[in-house]
């Protein structure tokens, strides 16, 4: 049991825009009451009655409501919940939407969107479909990428929200019976950005197969999808040119948005290796912080790879980050080769280039 004046305590540092997020998620409005006297906030206080009753309801602490993640999100994005807090204050996660379509018994609902300058994660929430366990292990969503202002990105990829139970047995449905559908965009060059856009996503049909067998449909559509969330587009741009080592490379520039990262390395000589979809052997692994804090594996494979000017041979990378960043405190970026997200690495394989 909790102690009922400690949590009114916490829910009174509550910032009012949260409350308000808080109510539309439980189906309230907020109310302004304008009087000839001293104002009465009932909007408030409907507000907080609901989230008291909610907490006590689900046993939580007072800010676990505002600081939510998704079951995808807390695999793809790890954060403590101070991170969370910092991520929703500035824009990049976005839970506030109560976007959401029905057809044929299914709701398909926007969870959570976490969105800077180049990376977008969506979490799409899938309730009411049915399925065997055979069916669970071939599920697909048909018709799931979405467009940003009407475009599509170059880069983009969706998959169900697995996890693992005391057996090893993988399973997607959750203990309340729904199931998470999370998809990534990236911006590259095509789009710039992509926050403020407006994404739309038109999922035509839910079913199994499409990979190893043909798709078969179960449950028809359309769910579309149309909202605008909030992101977050603060990046740092450096220009260091720098040489990483003895390599015989420079870092040229680089770009760190909160999930994103973006460099630029000048080649000693011409690289053939983008032809045939190889990956580069020297790659962005992490970060160094401005308090000393070295982040080493929080980029994985490049999600685009390329010349951005082959003359020059200045070669360009794109990853998204596993970690969430701030990045004004990033002081330094740590390169490695040989794979570096395939193995652990050591101090001897880090290449730590400052850029402030």
């Amino acid at each position: 049991m909790y102690n009922s004046e400690r949590m009114m305590k916490a829910v009174g540092d509550i910032s009012d825009d949260k409350i308000e997020k808080t109510g539309r998620a439980l189906g309230y409005q907020k109310e302004r009451h304008s009087m000839s006297r001293a104002p009465v906030r009932m909007g408030r206080w409907l507000s907080i009655a609901a989230v008291v009753a909610l907490i006590l309801a689900l046993g939580v602490t007072a800010y676990a409501i505002y600081t939510h993640w998704s079951r995808g999100m807390e695999q793809r994005l790890p954060a403590t919940e101070e991170e969370k807090e910092l991520a929703e204050q500035s824009g990049l996660s976005d839970t506030s939407h109560t976007v959401s379509a029905t057809a044929n018994g299914v709701t398909i609902s926007v969870e959570q969107t976490i969105i800077d300058g180049d990376s977008a994660e969506i979490a799409l929430r899938i309730e009411g479909w049915q399925l065997d366990r055979e069916q669970e292990l071939d599920a697909t969503v048909w018709g799931w990428m979405p467009t940003f202002n009407g475009e599509g990105a170059p880069a983009m990829g969706g998959s169900f929200v697995e996890d693992r139970d005391a057996n090893d047995r993988v399973f997607i449905i959750a203990a309340d019976g729904s199931m998470e559908f999370d998809i990534w965009a990236r911006a590259g060059d095509k789009l710039g950005t992509l926050s403020g856009k407006e994404i739309r996503i038109c999922i035509e049909s839910l079913g199994v197969g499409g990979l190893k067998s043909e798709y078969q449909p179960l449950v028809e559509g359309p769910w579309e999808l149309v909202w605008t969330p909030s992101s977050n587009s603060e990046l740092l741009t450096v220009q260091p040119d720098a040489d990483l080592g003895d390599t015989g490379i420079k870092l040229v520039s680089a770009e760190v948005g909160p999930i994103s990262a973006k460099v630029a390395l000048q080649l000693p000589e011409l690289w053939k290796g983008y032809e045939t979809l190889e990956h580069h052997d020297l790659q962005l692994v992490g970060v160094r912080l401005t308090d000393g804090t070295v982040l080493t594996n929080i980029f994985g494979p490049p999600t685009q790879e390329g010349y951005a000017d082959i003359d020059n041979l200045i070669l360009e990378l794109d990853y998204s980050s596993h970690q969430i960043l701030q990045p004004e405190q990033v002081e330094a970026l740590i390169f490695a080769s040989n794979f570096p997200w395939a193995r652990t690495l050591t101090d001897i394989d880090l290449i730590i280039i400052p850029i402030k």
